[in-house]
C-alpha cells in the first residue's frame, strides 16, 4: 500500500466504500480480483466515475487500471484534477 494517499485516490476509495461496500481499509494498490470485482462491477465503477468526474472511462480501461491508484492516474491523464 502507498505510504501516501493523492485526495484523488481518497476520493474514488471513499466512492467504493459507500456504494460497492469495500473495506475501510481498502487501499489505493488493491487488486480489483482482491476485492471481487468482476466486469460487471467495473461496467458499475465507470458509471460511477463518468457522473462524478464527467470523462467516460469503460470496463476494459479500468481493468487494465488494476486498482484505484491506476484509475486515478487514468482519470488525471483524461483532465481530472488530482487534487
Amino acid at each position: 500500500m502507498s505510504m501516501t494517499i493523492s485526495l484523488l485516490e481518497r476520493r474514488i476509495l471513499d466512492r467504493l466504500v459507500e456504494q460497492f461496500a469495500v473495506p475501510d481499509d481498502t487501499g489505493p494498490d488493491t487488486g480489483w480480483e482482491d476485492l471481487g470485482f468482476d466486469s460487471l462491477a467495473l461496467v458499475e465503477l465507470g458509471l460511477v466515475l463518468e457522473k462524478e468526474y464527467s470523462v467516460q472511462v469503460d470496463d476494459v480501461e479500468l481493468k487494465e487500471a488494476g486498482n484505484v491508484a491506476g484509475v486515478a492516474a487514468l482519470l488525471i491523464s483524461k483532465g481530472v484534477s488530482g487534487a
